[in-house]
């Protein structure tokens, strides 16, 4: 159940979709929006918009300079009452955002990958990630019921994600005349993307073959006492909005440079590369040159491939920016510190006295408070489904 569908829905209303994720989850959105009785209306920025939302949408090809305007006057014509996003970071949608910003009669909704990933969307009012309304307090949550949690896992749409990606951006190349002043928020050509997916797909492979015996003495209790970095992908809004270094760089040359100086030197860093940034970037002499600078070459290890689950289920503690990953390390009752803007940075759940005293202080988290905030992130803002699901179809019942 998400209780913000709810307000979303009720009353009927006029309801604006702009930019969705690549696929046809938007157009699944709408149906169930019809469904309840509202009207759907939707705009397209580009030929992969157009590709997998066709039916009563019109197309923005002007200047950005120009959406403003276009948009104030699109709302006003056709009486919108609610304009709904995915992601609230590009550029589009943050000129929509300041709109509704400016009037009261008008609310903003984001559809965003699950907190709770891979199996769930996120959905909320005004903003997500770092402008999400969560709260953030401590005793707030001390109020809130203990809910069972659906734990039932969906099936992985990884390979519908890529099918999608190549159709959307090959529409995109094919109607760039008509949508020539198109910014979009990533790069678009089709050739990197096939190049950069190739690369990614030989690191996977390399990876496969180099990880069993690492994986064996994770599991077998062989390895040396570890904790975890992972990665994150350094494009993401997420790193470039919601954290403090806008850089995976930065980030890295700060835990390296704590963990030398602070953490027991019989511990072991394993910093874990995105798996949906394979391809684009490898840090490997990055992290070399400044395990040496530190003096911690043996002790800095960069993986590839290894399962999240299993590393949570050994490790000692979990560093991250802002990153999911944080969340599902909460679960596994493991100690965390977020270096960036995180939701579930809360006293209780993550470390609250800094990257340098996390290596020798960092506490697991309170087990209840952490189930009461999952109670209330799910009931709250969470979709139990994925956004690249061909079929899926939205159950708020």
């Amino acid at each position: 159940m998400n209780h913000y569908f709810y307000e979303l829905v009720k009353p009927t209303k006029n309801i604006l979709l702009l930019q969705g994720p690549i696929g046809p989850f938007f157009r699944n959105v709408a149906i169930w929006l019809e469904e309840s009785g509202c009207k759907v209306h939707k705009i397209n920025f580009n030929g992969g918009d157009e590709k997998f939302y066709p039916r009563n949408s019109v197309s923005f090809n002007d200047n950005v300079s120009l959406f403003h305007q276009f948009l104030e006057s699109y709302i006003l014509k056709n009486h919108i009452d609610a304009i709904v996003v995915f992601g609230d970071c590009r550029i589009y949608h943050k000129i929509a955002k300041t709109l509704v910003d400016s009037r009261t009669d008008l609310t903003f909704w984001v559809f965003e990958e699950g907190y709770l990933r891979p199996h769930y969307i996120t959905f909320e009012k005004d903003g997500v990630n770092g402008f999400s309304l969560i709260p953030k307090n401590h005793d707030f949550y001390q109020k809130v019921e203990i809910i069972p949690i659906d734990e039932n896992k969906e099936k992985s749409h990884y390979y519908y994600m890529i099918y999608y990606s190549i159709v959307y951006y090959l529409f995109m190349f094919l109607k760039r005349n008509k949508y020539s002043n198109y910014i979009h928020h990533r790069k678009t050509s089709l050739i990197f993307y096939a190049s950069k997916w190739s690369l990614a797909l030989i690191r996977k492979i390399k990876a496969k073959l180099i990880q069993p015996k690492f994986i064996k003495k994770i599991i077998n209790n062989e390895y040396k006492p570890f904790y975890i970095f992972p990665l994150q992908c350094n494009q993401d809004f997420q790193i470039q909005v919601h954290s403090n270094y806008h850089s995976m760089k930065s980030y890295i040359f700060r835990v390296i440079r704590s963990f030398s100086l602070f953490a027991d030197d019989k511990s072991y860093l394993l910093i874990k590369h995105h798996p949906m940034d394979e391809g684009f970037n490898n840090y490997s002499h990055l992290i070399k040159k400044l395990a040496r600078r530190y003096g911690v070459t043996e002790r800095v290890i960069y993986i590839h491939g290894v399962p999240m689950p299993i590393l949570l289920r050994k490790a000692k503690g979990l560093v991250t920016v802002n990153s999911t990953c944080g969340l599902s390390a909460l679960i596994h009752g493991l100690p965390v510190v977020t270096l960036g803007n995180a939701h579930y940075d809360i006293e209780g759940l993550t470390f609250q006295k800094g990257l340098d005293r996390f290596w020798k202080e960092g506490e697991k988290p309170d087990a209840e408070l952490f189930e009461r905030y999952r109670s209330y992130l799910c009931s709250k803002s969470q979709i139990k489904g994925s956004v690249y699901y061909r079929d899926f179809r939205l159950n708020i019942n």
